[in-house]
């Protein structure tokens, strides 16, 4: 996949051009402008963030992804220093001990920006560069595999995003960066590393409980064709009395479409 684990940005011509699919007058009226201090190089820059209460939920995915009604608040879900390249998703910015530092120094990842404020509404194009980013700023720290797939996941629902925008302007995103190709590579690895933190670390793992935990892995799992493991994974879910509100109901509805592709199958 491309820029996992190699270059966190796209070679030029690489990616198709997202411009225009952004009302980017109005976005902007939504986001606010936060001060970070880099731990790694020492530089304060100023980006974008959503408002709190700006960004609309318009319903659910299966996977859990939020979908928005007025904007895209996963493309402002990473932060990144213009100047050394650290990257990370924003809850997480900044959480790095003196090895990390010392990692990240050494690789000098970054791309020799200079602007130390974001002017304008940030477009898929960009956000996926930061999210890309963080995805190798995760591999070079050595971060647990929680962490990984987290930094995937989201970049997985940016990219669904970025192709619904597309689709809605008439635009075809077959074989570009934001394809289901390209989407399906990295749910891939979320999965692959929510199973490694499922054995080493402790619950909550990523502020997930371990019924809803399971229902993720289930719908994850049922997303890449995995259906014994979805099977198992939405059955434990439901027979966790904790498993409560939109999801359980979500879990049952998954439990019926395991079961409806096995018969198929």
């Amino acid at each position: 996949m491309r820029g996992l684990p190699g270059s966190p940005w796209p070679e030029k011509g690489e990616t198709g051009s997202d411009a225009g699919l952004e009302d980017q007058f109005g976005e902007l009226d939504m986001l606010i402008d936060r001060v970070h201090e880099c731990p790694v190089c020492s530089v304060k820059f100023s980006i974008k963030e959503v408002k709190v209460g700006k960004a609309s939920s318009d319903g659910m995915d299966l996977d859990l992804r939020t979908r928005y009604r007025n904007l895209d608040a996963n493309k402002y879900k990473v932060v990144e220093c213009p100047r050394c390249g650290y990257a990370d998703m924003l809850k997480y910015f900044g959480k790095l001990n003196k090895r990390e530092i010392a990692a990240l120094k050494e690789k000098n990842i970054g791309r020799g920006r200079e602007e130390m404020a974001e002017e304008c509404a940030r477009s898929y194009s960009d956000a996926y560069d930061s999210y890309k980013a963080a995805l190798r700023c995760n591999l070079i720290r050595g971060s647990k595999s929680s962490r990984r797939a987290h930094t995937a996941l989201y970049s997985a629902w940016l990219l669904r995003g970025w192709r619904e925008s597309m689709e809605k302007a008439g635009m075809s995103a077959d074989g570009l960066e934001m394809s289901e190709d390209e989407e399906r590579k990295l749910i891939k690895y979320a999965l692959k590393n929510l199973k490694n933190a499922e054995m080493t670390e402790d619950f909550p793992i990523n502020d997930m409980s371990e019924p809803i935990f399971d229902y993720l892995m289930a719908a994850l799992s049922y997303e890449q064709g995995e259906l014994d493991d979805a099977g198992r994974y939405v059955l434990r879910a439901l027979q966790n009395k904790t498993l409560k509100g939109v999801v359980r109901p979500m879990a049952e509805d998954l439990r019926e479409m395991i079961k409806q592709d096995r018969k198929k199958a």
